[in-house]
């Protein structure tokens, strides 16, 4: 798509499936829904240090928005809006995680201890970053990566067959 063009207001994959599948109300609730979604998830991953919420939580509801991108769009939609394989996100959630107690060894000495630290300037008045930020940022990789493998695995059949419903086999 080049600058001049508008932008799509239609979902990413959604053009790929048939018309009788598609419910043109439910993808453009996705449409304005899904950022807000993903405004709680963050929300939820940075507040669960002294409130509810935390990695887990941040990434079921971001896991959710994309349930309901794959309900909208199809299975090729879930491919659209996270073009990562789940795999790398599994990985990197880990090794996050591992890093956590890497930090705390090679910050304080101590394995698995947490460090601090408080911004007071500029437009926030009050913000603390802590290591255990970190191992939250992790399991929410973490869980957004099995929901990510769950609704790919989940549209495997969809994706094998050709665009008037036949499967791989049946059209030969």
């Amino acid at each position: 798509m080049s600058a001049g063009q508008p932008r799509s207001r239609r979902l990413l994959a959604a053009d790929r499936q048939r018309p009788e599948q598609r419910s043109v109300l439910l993808e453009v609730i996705t449409r304005m829904v899904y950022p807000s979604v993903l405004l709680v998830a963050g929300y939820l991953l940075l507040v669960g240090l002294h409130r509810p919420g935390g990695g887990f939580a941040a990434g079921l509801v971001a896991g959710l928005g994309l349930v309901l991108r794959r309900l909208a769009g199809g299975p090729g939609e879930v491919d659209a809006a996270v073009p990562v394989p789940a795999k790398v996100l599994l990985g990197a959630g880990l090794l996050t995680c591992a890093g956590y107690g890497v930090a705390g060894l090679l910050l304080t000495g101590e394995l698995l201890a947490g460090a601090a630290w408080t911004v007071t300037s500029g437009p926030v008045t009050h913000l603390e970053l802590t290591t255990s930020l970190l191992f939250e940022a992790g399991i929410a990789s973490i869980v957004i990566g099995l929901v990510l493998d769950v609704l790919r695995g989940l549209g495997e059949d969809d994706r094998s067959r050709s665009s008037d419903g036949r499967s791989a086999e049946e059209a030969r």
